[in-house]
């Protein structure tokens, strides 16, 4: 290496630093959650001049990064290049173009949370509740300026979903926070854990009281976000620049092919009988709403070993997973992965979140919602969530080797919900699957689900499309209920990003088609994916440059 690569490479490093310090410092949340403590006890500040300042700073940034000469770098730090220029642009576009802080209060919801604080131990429990008071203390003044700062003309769907959020928020304050008291002998500081929760608690309800009146006497505002903005989405976040149109139809021929294998699957199981038959008898083995957490939890072990005998990917930590019942304010999805931040050396819990049936559902609501949670249903969104999924990619990104800061911090959705995606689809074409033909019917039924995002998703924000229109083809063409079909709907109104599973996958499975390609006899499926996972999870475009020595079309 000459002189002229080795300044590149030292001006990429100090700019890494003082980048991502620069958003820490503007997003405490993030780098507590990240794993790094010195944030713990804050809560973003968000005021327009605030949000202001973050902007120029994100310019100055961009600038700054241009100057390093790209031609001096390897392939590994082109992508530490690539994953800097796309964290910096990204934040940029959220701010200053998007502007989601005016427009979608689902985006803020998530920095009130304060589980993290209470579920992993990464320090003495009467620590981590002091630093929980500091931000349910800080709760009333940042929803002050968020109420100041959101348009008056918010869409209905997207107001609807922030206040059955924001109300399971004030729920969680005063209900599942209140258990903590069983486990801190501390009582000074759990008085004070008791009235930082109610003050925080009373501001989220006048919270959910504007939202009401927002919906109330208004709510006429259009959720869709546009196809500049769409566009904007894919290419700030994902590097993806293809056409819109190209998408819908990569997105629609997808659809169709999973619907053809759908309906032969289905007429192996039960000749002469409808899909809809084939779907409603598999879903009608399920566990009952008090098994449903038990019996998810038994299955886990089951799969991982499948892993390992089968030789499909590194396990590198004997960590595990708890099942346990999705918090209320993230009830929107029905199952999630929640594991501890990129950056935490001592926190290792884990949490499956597994969305059970409310206490005020009629019987018909809850058997509609536990066919979701049918036994073959179970394992392939178990297989998605964990094993081989999310949480065996944070055991790759924690354990599986040095990964650079950036890699750890910037992240792709198209890249975690891909692999997670992927790894259903995967699964079944090993042994693992066994030609059990109910498990290709769910999982096939999965992707369609994901199919109907991607299609929900371009046709609600940049089409056209309803809310009624987008719940209507979830119940056709992934033989959904109502109730979970208008929730998918529902979701992508705040989640238009949630094409991505779909979107994801497809890329996954073309890197490994010009992979294997490329290999030849020296390919395993192992060596694929750890290969894969051994670099974060960067946009998949990125990832390309480096895996490949010709990159190629990314679909």
């Amino acid at each position: 290496m000459n002189m002229s690569d080795l300044g590149a490479e030292n001006r990429l490093e100090q700019l890494t630093q003082k980048f991502l310090k620069d958003y820490w410092d503007f997003s405490p949340t993030t780098g507590s959650r990240m794993g790094l403590h010195q944030y713990d006890g804050r809560l973003p500040e968000l005021s327009p001049s605030r949000v202001r300042i973050r902007v120029g700073e994100l310019r100055r940034s961009l600038g700054q990064l241009s100057g390093i000469a790209t031609d001096r770098l390897s392939k590994e730090q082109l992508l530490r290049y690539g994953l800097l220029d796309l964290l910096l642009r990204r934040e940029l576009f959220n701010l200053d173009e998007w502007r989601t802080l005016e427009t979608n209060p689902m985006r803020q919801v998530g920095f009130l949370n304060v589980s993290g604080y209470v579920r992993r131990d990464y320090a003495p429990l009467v620590d981590r509740i002091r630093s929980a008071i500091k931000v349910l203390n800080q709760v009333p003044d940042f929803l002050e300026i968020l109420k100041a700062t959101l348009l008056p003309n918010l869409g209905r769907p997207v107001l609807e979903m922030s206040i059955e959020s924001y109300r399971g928020m004030a729920r969680f304050y005063r209900v599942d926070l209140n258990q903590i008291k069983n486990y801190c002998s501390d009582k000074e500081t759990i008085t004070l854990f008791d009235q930082a929760r109610e003050t925080a608690a009373e501001a989220v309800i006048k919270f959910v009281d504007f939202l009401q009146a927002m919906l109330d006497n208004n709510a006429l505002g259009d959720f869709a976000i546009g196809s500049n903005l769409y566009s904007g989405m894919l290419s700030s976040g994902e590097a993806i620049t293809i056409p819109l149109a190209e998408l819908s139809t990569l997105g629609q021929a997808n659809l169709q092919q999973n619907l053809e294998q759908l309906a032969l699957a289905s007429e192996s199981i039960y000749p002469g009988k409808s899909i809809k038959d084939t779907v409603l008898d598999i879903g009608s083995r399920h566990p009952s709403a008090e098994r449903l957490i038990p019996e998810t939890q038994d299955m886990l072990e089951s799969i991982r070993q499948s892993l390992k005998d089968l030789d499909l990917i590194s396990v590198p930590s004997t960590d595990r997973c708890q099942v346990v019942e999705t918090p209320m304010y993230m009830r929107y999805a029905f199952a999630a992965m929640d594991s501890p931040g990129s950056l935490e050396v001592n926190a290792t819990e884990s949490f499956y979140y597994v969305t059970p049936v409310e206490d005020d559902w009629s019987e018909s609501q809850c058997e509609q919602w536990l066919s979701n949670f049918n036994y073959d249903t179970l394992r392939v969104i178990s297989i998605h969530e964990v094993y081989p999924g999310h949480f065996i990619h944070h055991l790759h990104n924690r354990y599986g080797g040095e990964l650079p800061i950036v890699n750890r911090v910037v992240t792709s959705y198209a890249f975690t919900e891909g692999w997670a995606h992927y790894a259903e689809q995967m699964m079944l074409e090993t042994e693992y699957g066994n030609n059990e033909k109910s498990l290709l019917v769910t999982q096939l039924l999965e992707a369609l689900v994901r199919n109907c995002r991607y299609l929900c998703s371009i046709g609600m924000h940049t089409q056209g499309m309803t809310v009624d229109e987008a719940t209507r083809f979830f119940m056709d063409n992934a033989y959904m209920e109502e109730l979970p079909a208008r929730r998918e709907a529902l979701r992508g109104t705040f989640d238009p990003g949630y094409l991505n599973y779909t979107l994801g996958k497809l890329m996954i499975l073309k890197l490994r088609s010009d992979y294997r390609k490329e290999q030849g006899a020296s390919y395993t499926l192992k060596g694929f994916h750890d290969e894969l996972l051994s670099h974060g999870s960067p946009p998949l475009p990125l990832l390309r440059d480096v895996m490949l020595s010709d990159n190629g079309n990314v679909l």
